[in-house]
């Protein structure tokens, strides 16, 4: 079964959020993902109504990935910090994020 990441990152402050988070869902997609991208959510809802369903995503998957400049991100961090309570593998930048094969190779290294 294929694992599920979910995709954090700068959205209201970064104009281009749009082209990094999907350019990230199509690399995660190739290294054989389940991608939970957030950019996909419908805009005009009020600030705080995103981030209970970006939290219910985060639910749903197995780890997070955090793009470029999370830690600028109020949301980000918050995301990252829910996915450590929760024990969910956290990766920082896509570029380390391992392929689904190498998690079944290296399990340890998806945990």
């Amino acid at each position: 079964m294929r694992r599920t990441i979910y995709i954090a990152g700068p959205m209201a402050s970064d104009p281009n959020y749009k082209t990094k988070f999907d350019a990230a869902e199509t690399y995660l997609i190739w290294k054989g993902w389940n991608v939970l991208n957030p950019a996909w959510l419908p805009q005009g809802l009020k600030q705080d109504g995103y981030m209970p369903i970006c939290l219910a995503m985060l639910n749903a998957a197995d780890a997070i990935c955090l793009l470029d400049g999370s830690q600028f991100s109020h949301g980000a961090r918050i995301e990252e910090d829910f996915a450590g309570y929760q024990g969910k593998t956290i990766y920082h930048g896509i570029e380390v994020v391992p392929t689904e094969e190498d998690c079944y190779a290296e399990p340890r290294d998806c945990d």
